[in-house]
C-alpha cells in the first residue's frame, strides 16, 4: 500500500567460488525500488532491483452524520454534516462533492447526493433524504422590543429576516431612527405604540398628558406606516408604580381609557432581564429560554435600544424554531398578558 514500509520477502546470493554470499548482500531502498547489491571475495559485484508497485484499491469511508435519513426543522437554515476518511490519505472530508440543495424555507423533502475520491481514484458516493418539516410543541411566543427604534434595530430585522420570524415593537420617538418604524412594518413586524418622550414625570402628569404624548407617536407611525395602530405598551407596563409619583391612581384611569378607545394594551410574563438586571448577552438568551419551557404562551420584554440583547436574539430563535415553539407577532387577538393595575 501507499505510505506503508515494503515488508522484505527474502533474497539469495550464490557465487560460483565462495558459495553461498547472501550474508554479503546490501540493500539500497528508493521510494519505487529495492536495489541489492552482493559482492564476492575477489570484488566481483552484482547489482539486482526489484521494482515496488504501490497501489490502493480501498476505497474511502464516507460518514453522513445523522443518517441517510433526517428531519430538519422548518425555517433554521440547513447545516450539512459529514467526514470522509481514506486509508491512505486520511482526512478528506473537503473533497466530498454534494449534489442538491435544502431549502429549509419551505416544507418538503430533499435528497443531497455525495461523491468522494481518493488519490488513486477509489470512489465513494451515499445519498440523503432531508425532510424539512414544521414542529409545534404547542408553544407560543410572542418577541416584543421597547424604547427604539435605534441604531441596532437593522441589524435585528436582519436576523429576524434570516429565519423569517416576525415580531413586534413598541416604538418611540426618543432616539430618532423613525425611518427604522416603516422598515419595521414593511417587513411584516407589529408596530404598537410605546411612548414619544418616554419621560414618566411628563406622560404620566394627567391623563390628558399621556393622550397627548400617545398620538404624537401615533401621528409618527401613520407618517411611516400609512395606517394607526391599535396595539399599545404602558411604559414601565401597566403594572408600574412610578406613575404614582406624578398623579394618584392614572394607570386605573389609563387603562380604562386605553379600553374605552379601543386599542389593546400588552404587558409581559417573560423578562429577557436586559432592562436592568444584566447586560451579558448569554444570560439574556439563557433569561428566555429558561422562561418560556413552563408556559404554553410567552410574551418577551426585550429592548432593541440594547446592542447585548440584539446580540442574544439568534439564538433565542434557533432555540426556539428546534424545539416546536411557534414565534408569532401581537395582533388585537393575542394574549395580552396584563399586569395588577398598581396604581
Amino acid at each position: 500500500k501507499p505510505n506503508e514500509e515494503y515488508e522484505e520477502e527474502g533474497f539469495k546470493a550464490i557465487d560460483l567460488h565462495d558459495g553461498d554470499v547472501t550474508e554479503n548482500v546490501t540493500r539500497e531502498v528508493t521510494e519505487d525500488k529495492i536495489i541489492y547489491t552482493a559482492t564476492d571475495s575477489l570484488g566481483n559485484t552484482t547489482r539486482v532491483e526489484r521494482k515496488i508497485p504501490y497501489d490502493d484499491r480501498v476505497a474511502p469511508e464516507l460518514t453522513l452524520e445523522g443518517g441517510e435519513e433526517i428531519e430538519w426543522t422548518y425555517a433554521v437554515p440547513y447545516e450539512d454534516d459529514f467526514y470522509a476518511e481514506d486509508d491512505v490519505d486520511g482526512d478528506i472530508t473537503d473533497k466530498v462533492v454534494v449534489t442538491g440543495k435544502v431549502n429549509a424555507g419551505e416544507l418538503g423533502d430533499y435528497i443531497l447526493t455525495y461523491e468522494v475520491s481518493d488519490g488513486y481514484g477509489n470512489t465513494t458516493k451515499a445519498e440523503r433524504i432531508v425532510h424539512v418539516v414544521e414542529k409545534d410543541n404547542g408553544q407560543y411566543v410572542y418577541l416584543t422590543f421597547d424604547d427604539g427604534p435605534y441604531k441596532y434595530t437593522e441589524r435585528l430585522l436582519d436576523i429576524l429576516d434570516k429565519y423569517n420570524v416576525k415580531v413586534t415593537f413598541f416604538v418611540t420617538a426618543w432616539y430618532g431612527y423613525q425611518d427604522m418604524i416603516g422598515e419595521e412594518f414593511r417587513r411584516g413586524h407589529s408596530v404598537g405604540v410605546h411612548t414619544y418622550y418616554h419621560k414618566y414625570e411628563e406622560i404620566y402628569s394627567s391623563t390628558e398628558a399621556f393622550w397627548e404624548d400617545f398620538e404624537q407617536m401615533q401621528n409618527v407611525i401613520v407618517a411611516q406606516t400609512g395606517q394607526r395602530t391599535s396595539l399599545m405598551r404602558f411604559p414601565g407596563g401597566s403594572s408600574n408604580r412610578i406613575s404614582q409619583e406624578y398623579c394618584d391612581g392614572i394607570m386605573t384611569a389609563l387603562v380604562q381609557q386605553a379600553e374605552d378607545k379601543g386599542y389593546t394594551y400588552f404587558d409581559w410574563n417573560v423578562m429577557s432581564g436586559d432592562a436592568g438586571q444584566t447586560t451579558d448577552s448569554r444570560e439574556v438568551a439563557q433569561n428566555i429560554i429558561d422562561a418560556i419551557q413552563s408556559r404554553t404562551h410567552s410574551v418577551v420584554l426585550c429592548h432593541d435600544v440594547k446592542e447585548y440583547t440584539i446580540d442574544a436574539i439568534e439564538e433565542v430563535i434557533l432555540y426556539c424554531l428546534k424545539n416546536g415553539y411557534t414565534l408569532l407577532p401581537l395582533t388585537e387577538g393575542s394574549p395580552t398578558m396584563h399586569h395588577r393595575i398598581n396604581n
